[in-house]
């Protein structure tokens, strides 16, 4: 079960601000190699930056709860051209 895709343009410095609202949870992005907690009444600033293009699995590493298993997304990295059309069109 797959939640939403981020996508992001290769080879740009993306930063994400990270929250939880009721338990800790845990961003991971294997390839990346970017592991973040996400702790209640917090914002963490997240800095990555994707060199290769593809499609990778978000997934939460902290065990959070009955609906842990399902806590998976995608990050798509694509090029800058592919990147811009997407913003103008929303495709």
């Amino acid at each position: 079960l797959v939640r939403f895709t981020l996508k992001v343009p290769v080879n740009t410095t993306v930063e994400l601000r990270l929250h939880a609202r009721d338990v800790i949870h845990s961003l991971f992005i294997r390839e990346l190699r970017l592991k973040q907690d996400l702790i209640p009444g917090m914002s963490i600033p997240v800095r990555f930056r994707a060199e290769k293009t593809g499609t990778y699995e978000i997934a939460c590493t902290e065990l959070c709860g009955l609906g842990h298993h399902q806590m998976k997304s995608l990050l798509e990295v694509v090029s800058r051209e592919e990147y811009e059309r997407w913003v103008q069109t929303g495709q």
